[in-house]
């Protein structure tokens, strides 16, 4: 009997190391993963754009921001060609009966921050909209993706700073005026621009945000159910602290402690937010508690039907980002900010 219960023990005992070295290994490759993605390459469409700007509306400028930040400084351009996008853009605007700039003219600035695993150039034809309707742009490589130097990103805990940062430089550089400004995110990069214009509400004029959780914690959470067989999702949850164990190892944060509804609890500027209602990964409640928390009056929540996660612009297509310049120029007149809107 004792030989058995011995046995026993030992048995339990390998099962235990053997366990928690399999939550070592998900913890450890898990957060690497989050704070340091593989590393997204140009795509032809980033070298399409950049290889002939005119054709798309635009003017690019490369430039090394502070902390070796890789940047860009897209405006508009004076000689568009084709600019397809762009002209819609115009037209539906028109068609709204909003006023817009004469092309070419730049009347603000929006800072693009995009989703995790992604690069600056990705945002290029979201600045083919924003430049038809008078906005220059600072597209930027945020650390521990694209071509930035630094090895982990932090989900806007050190972003936020940088953030401000490379704008003031950006300003003093290509000597543009520091206001209106705007900031505009999408996923990872919505939650640093809400945490970006907490640290610093009357710096901005608006901030976008498009397809944002609501807290770090549950997207780890959500990606470790989505790898994981369903008979075995009570094992989530540890896993799910291993990868937080791992995240607070590698890049000194914890990601329950990254809460952009907190951030927005701060807001006092407009600002808009959408999402998709078919999102698995980031379940759009999380959205509606962002804008329920924020307590400024002059708020828009925009629902994009049939949107996953990864496709709310393309959904969105033409209206929502007429709706995103529509809001933009707005918010950089006061007088004509919307008030409060849901749909």
């Amino acid at each position: 009997m004792k030989r058995f219960r011995r046995i026993a023990l030992r048995s339990a005992a390998v099962a235990l190391i053997l366990l928690l070295i399999l939550f070592a290994v998900v913890g450890w490759f898990g957060s690497e993963h989050m704070v340091s993605p593989p590393r997204r390459a140009l795509q032809d469409y980033h070298r399409e754009i950049l290889a002939q700007p005119d054709a798309y509306g635009l003017k690019i400028e490369s430039y090394t921001g502070i902390g070796q930040t890789p940047c860009l400084l897209v405006t508009p351009s004076q000689q568009p060609g084709k600019a397809e996008k762009s002209r819609i853009l115009r037209a539906e605007l028109e068609k709204r009966g909003v006023a817009i700039p004469i092309w070419g003219e730049q009347t603000g600035t929006v800072v693009l921050l995009y989703g995790h695993g992604g690069r600056k150039e990705d945002h290029l034809p979201i600045c083919e909209r924003f430049c038809a309707a008078g906005f220059r742009c600072i597209l930027i490589d945020l650390p521990g993706q694209g071509d930035h130097p630094a090895l982990c990103s932090t989900f806007g805990v050190r972003e936020a700073a940088l953030v401000e940062k490379l704008f003031d430089e950006a300003s003093s550089r290509f000597a543009f005026m520091p206001a209106p400004a705007f900031l505009f995110g999408v996923s990872q990069g919505g939650a640093i621009a809400l945490q970006t214009a907490a640290r610093n509400p009357g710096k901005w004029q608006g901030v976008a945000s498009i397809a944002t959780f609501s807290s770090l914690d549950r997207p780890v959470l959500r990606s470790t159910e989505e790898m994981t067989p369903n008979c075995l999702h009570f094992c989530c949850p540890l896993a799910a602290l291993s990868v937080s164990c791992g995240t607070r190892l590698r890049a000194g944060f914890w990601p329950a402690n990254v809460r952009p509804v907190e951030a927005a609890a701060k807001l006092s500027l407009p600002t808009f937010i959408a999402h998709g209602d078919q999102d698995p990964y980031i379940g759009i409640d999380q959205a509606r508690e962002i804008f329920a928390a924020i307590p400024a009056s002059k708020k828009q929540f925009r629902v994009v039907e049939g949107a996953d996660h990864n496709h709310v612009l393309s959904k969105g297509s033409h209206a929502l980002y007429a709706d995103l310049c529509q809001f933009f120029l707005e918010a950089a007149d006061p007088a004509q900010a919307a008030v409060e809107r849901t749909e």
